[in-house]
């Protein structure tokens, strides 16, 4: 190398060492010194602390870890609680106990039932419970439980009772040959059990404090019909032993690789199952058996359905000698970011040994053979004496338990400094503006620093839990950490990049939020268990040939398959129905109407999946329509029916019978002239959602007017929290269904009695227009909430209205909040009586008959049938037992809707709600007065117009185009009116609903 060359480079080496000095140096850069292992350990604890002080974490997790810290006695005493000393319920002989021997009590949702127990030591117990759950159930029990007047921690306000779902067996087919899901029911069976986890982060039973002395316990069933034997306090003990110790005291010397055994178990045929909705499903591939080209065959075990905490399956097999055999199971699981999914292992209701407790299987994006063995890939040896023996998979969180708890802790901490940095800066973002963040949280870097250390502690756990570093969810820790320690050297930024540190998928917050999920959700679908000797087995996947020659007989067999036929070319006497639903919705459908409808009445009804309702008007235009349609949306009924293509509703047969189990405010939108146009199907609900324990925090009660809401407000400001109405969603577009609750509810109307004039700038619709908008103008309720549930659930929103879907959400996805949260109608205005009116317009879906079927009395029966109580109860448990707990059916039957699948502790405030509604009657050109109402809107609330003026515009362009239109569809000519039209109103909506007409 040449001198000027040497030179060169020594010059670069020294511009790369000073670029690195400055860059580490650089505010807002990661720290180039690492802590020691001290030194981090004293900053999450001083995080801790600080956290605490915010928000105190009640839940079981959190509660135990206290306990054991302070080292509370777990006595080993036991104690029985007699039949007699037990307080509530009703008593049932022995002739009514079914099998139990001795009298019981009998429980149904909101039966309370006590005791007093003196116990000789304080400490911790469990509550075992004999009890059999009653075919009536129909879904899973639940309790609540208090002990000497108090709840310990969350989940003991929805404690879960197991139950066992017996499958039917034997295989039965649809008209076309495919194969149709088993059915379930309850196995109502006496069982013993301690009281468990809701959310399975624990397989052992809960602990329960108990003073020394006299106990008061208080157990209240939620859910479900149940019978109570004894109760019993005492502590289990775990005896499962590792594998080695398992193996040598195991009798019998052959080993399991020595025979040749094979017993094969189809994972589909499943024997008892935890919950309904676990269910077999076909996939078209030769891979898996059994497998039909030409028909439907359920021959998997659908993973989806089979992931969720506290699932498990069962399956019976006999063994006809008795040895050591392997265990295989034959799976894929490629879903859920590359997360390994684990399974708890249970032969005859026990684990053989502790490496079954939780047994990870890696992700695969295909179909493996995994033979349960040891880090070194040697298989488990598992002793099998002759005979029936059953098998038990099931999922639980308890390798996650530490990881899970302790990131939801870290993003409660970043909530806790973004909430002490807003209430410093107001929520302003002035980059030029220097806040001097230390002087207000001196330990503002050691918070930062504790976050960043639990999140690379985290991240190296679980690292060691799926033994993979290249995980998604790994890369999220990872990215997490970077963005906290941005802010370490230079807290003065956290107030400009919230987006950065506590707002938003992509913050430090969000990413952490999306890993939660992914630790505990543990899909799997399964296709074949093998208990086996010997290692030569099937393979799993089938060859390239096979493969091709199979998709190729598929493909040439949908040219005759009957299936994709066209109705009048299989049956023309088929009433031919579209169903505005998915095709899991409308396989559940058929198969009620195959079983119970067309038996019954003999009408054969072919439900076909309608995409698009646009597809309706196009359909009509080329006279090709069929008889009826389903859950047609909101709306949709009037514009079809201003055009000639549906059927008057009201004159058919049994029609006014069967609208008293309705609210009468549900038909207000399919009503067009003298005619009802539709049915309704469906409705939804809005409620107020509020959280306990902020409002018990606050010393506030839930909202019941908007008085009371407007007092509320500036509490929830005062700590950085707020109020949410729709109104304030991401939706620029404003709707009737966020505008109207306030104009109704003040006495408002939207037109004249004949619809011809809007009247939203008059008496009551004006003070609610100026109200609605004074909402974000003068009591600062934010403008853009982008996710409700999120902000409720981090508690920065701690109260709120939403719709079903919230509860929901709330209800199976935010386990942590378990008992701190509950509804009500939503706030409304009192009148003049004192009555709080919450009227509020419900958007749901409806049925129609087409104008030109030549079916219409069979569609009307069919309809009729579909909108019972009785059949619209049955129908949301199928579709909860087909699709899972989630999906719940929100049936427009008031009737049906009692009897349905919905969660009791649910239906009194969705029941009270419903009595307040007030759909908008639909006019000719209405739109365009909800589009001004929603322009205006925007007009006070961001362009800061004057509301009068506003609504006074927005008034004169509606009548133009109400007088267009009325003029189009003949109401008026020359300006004026030729015939009368009557908008429906809550008033009026009885002359069509409940009379013969007129």
């Amino acid at each position: 190398m040449t001198a000027n060359k040497k030179l060169i480079a020594g010059i670069f080496a020294i511009a790369a060492a000073a670029c690195l000095l400055v860059i580490s140096q650089r505010p807002g850069s990661v720290p180039v010194q690492a802590l020691s292992k001290a030194e981090q350990e004293l900053h999450i604890a001083k995080l801790e602390a600080y956290t605490k002080s915010y928000d105190e974490d009640s839940s079981y997790y959190r509660v135990r870890k206290k306990w054991e810290a302070a080292k509370v006695p777990v006595p080993k005493r036991q104690y029985t609680i007699p039949l007699a000393q037990l307080d509530g319920g009703k008593v049932y002989d022995q002739l009514q106990s079914g099998g139990y021997g001795s009298d019981v009590i009998y429980l149904e949702p909101k039966d309370p039932f006590s005791f007093e127990l003196n116990v000789d030591d304080e400490g911790l117990y469990e509550i075992w419970l004999d009890y059999c759950v009653l075919p009536q159930s129909a879904i899973n029990p639940e309790l609540a439980i208090e002990i000497n007047g108090t709840k310990q921690y969350n989940e003991m306000d929805e404690l879960r009772l197991a139950v066992d779902w017996k499958v039917e067996e034997g295989r039965k087919v649809d008209r076309f040959g495919d194969e149709l899901a088993q059915r379930s029911e309850i196995l109502s069976i006496w069982k013993k059990s301690g009281l468990t986890d809701p959310n399975f982060f624990f397989t052992d039973p809960l602990k329960f404090y108990m003073k020394k002395g006299n106990n008061q316990v208080r157990i209240t069933l939620r859910e479900g019909a149940v019978l109570i034997g004894k109760i019993g306090l005492s502590n289990s003990a775990s005896s499962a032993l590792p594998y080695e110790t398992y193996r040598k005291n195991s009798k019998g010397s052959s080993q399991a690789g020595s025979g040749s055994r094979i017993i094969t178990l189809e994972a589909e045929r499943v024997s008892v199952k935890s919950r309904q909705s676990i269910r077999a499903k076909y996939m078209r591939d030769p891979q898996v058996t059994p497998y039909d080209y030409k028909h439907r065959v359920l021959n998997v075990l659908d993973g989806y359905s089979f992931g969720e905490s506290g699932d498990s399956v069962s399956y019976s097999f006999d063994v006809a000698e008795s040895g050591f055999y392997h265990l295989t199971f034959k799976y894929s699981q490629d879903t859920n970011n590359g997360m390994p999914t684990h399974r708890r292992i249970e032969i005859d209701g026990e684990v053989p040994f502790q490496e079954m407790e939780c047994y990870n299987f890696d992700y695969s994006g295909g179909w493996t053979n995994e033979t349960l063995g040891d880090s070194a890939s040697v298989p488990y040896e598992i002793y099998l004496e002759k005979g029936s023996h059953t098998l038990t998979l099931s999922v639980d969180n308890s390798n996650m338990r530490d990881i899970y708890h302790e990131l939801l802790a870290t993003t409660k901490a970043i909530d806790s400094i973004a909430q002490d940095i807003n209430q410093l800066t107001g929520g302003l973002v002035d980059k030029k503006r220097k806040w001097r963040i230390e002087k207000y949280i001196p330990d503002i870097k050691v918070y930062l620093s504790g976050i960043a250390s639990k999140l690379a502690e985290q991240k190296n756990a679980l690292i060691v839990q799926t033994r993979n570093e290249d995980l998604p969810a790994i890369g999220e820790l990872e990215a997490a950490e970077q963005l906290v320690r941005e802010f370490i050297a230079d807290p003065e930024k956290l107030p400009h990049y919230r987006s950065k540190f506590s707002e938003g998928e992509h913050s430090a917050y969000g990413k952490i939020k999306s890993v939660l999920p992914m630790l505990i959700y543990n899909p799997m679908h399964l296709d074949k268990i093998y208990v086996h000797q010997g290692s030569d087995l099937p393979a799993p996947k089938a060859g390239f040939i096979t493969g091709a020659v199979e998709s190729s007989k598929a493909f040439m067999y949908s040219f005759f398959n009957k299936r994709y036929s066209r109705s009048d070319d299989t049956d023309s006497d088929a009433v031919e129905v579209w169903v505005n639903q998915s095709r899991l919705y409308v396989d559940v459908m058929q198969r009620m109407i195959d079983e119970k409808f067309t038996p019954a009445t003999g009408i054969k009804i072919n439900l076909s999946v309608l995409p698009d309702e646009n597809k309706i008007v196009l359909s009509n235009a080329a006279g090709s329509t069929p008889d009826a349609a389903m859950g047609i949306g909101y709306g949709k009924p009037f514009e079809l029916a201003l055009r000639g293509i549906v059927e008057n509703l009201e004159p058919y047969d049994g029609f006014h019978e069967l609208t008293k189990e309705y609210n009468p405010g549900s038909f207000i939108s399919v009503i067009y002239d003298k005619g009802i146009y539709g049915f309704p199907e469906t409705q939804d609900v809005k409620l107020l959602f509020y959280r306990k324990d902020i409002l018990k925090f606050l010393g506030e009660d839930p909202p019941q007017t908007w008085d009371d809401v407007i007092g509320l407000v500036p509490m929830l400001q005062r700590y950085d929290m707020n109020f949410y109405t729709p109104l304030g969603s991401n939706n620029a577009f404003k709707g009737f269904d966020n505008t109207t609750p306030f104009i109704y509810q003040f006495g408002g109307r939207l037109y004249d009695e004949t619809g011809t004039k809007a009247v939203v700038n008059t008496d009551g619709a004006y003070k609610a227009f100026e109200f609605m908008t004074d909402l974000f103008t003068v009591y600062n309720v934010p403008i853009t909430t982008s996710e409700f549930y999120q902000s409720f659930r981090n508690g920065t929103t701690p109260v709120g209205i939403s719709d079903a879907n919230t509860y929901i959400q709330l209800k199976y996805a935010a386990p942590e909040l378990a008992g701190q949260w509950g509804i009500l109608p939503i706030p409304g205005v009192a009148n003049q009586d004192g009555t709080i009116e919450r009227w509020d317009p419900t958007y749901g879906s409806s049925s129609v008959i087409f104008k030109n079927s030549a079916k219409k009395d069979k569609a009307w029966a069919f309809i009729k049938w579909w909108a019972s109580a009785e059949t619209q109860s049955v129908f949301s448990y199928n579709i909860k037992a087909a699709l899972g707990d989630k999906f719940l059916y929100m049936t427009a039957n008031l009737e049906g809707f009692k009897k349905s699948a919905w969660p009791s502790d649910s239906k009194d405030a969705i029941l009270e709600q419903w009595k307040w509604i007030q759909a908008s009657g639909r006019v000719p050109g209405d739109y365009v007065l909800e589009r001004e109402i929603s322009n205006a809107w925007n007009k006070v609330v961001f362009g800061k117009e004057n509301p009068r003026v506003a609504i006074e515009n927005a008034v004169k362009t509606t009548n133009r185009e109400l007088e267009r239109k009325l003029k189009e569809f003949g109401y008026v000519k020359d300006g004026k009116p030729v015939k009368p039209y009557v908008v429906p109103t809550i008033e009026n909506v009885e002359n069509w609903v409940k009379t013969d007409g007129n």
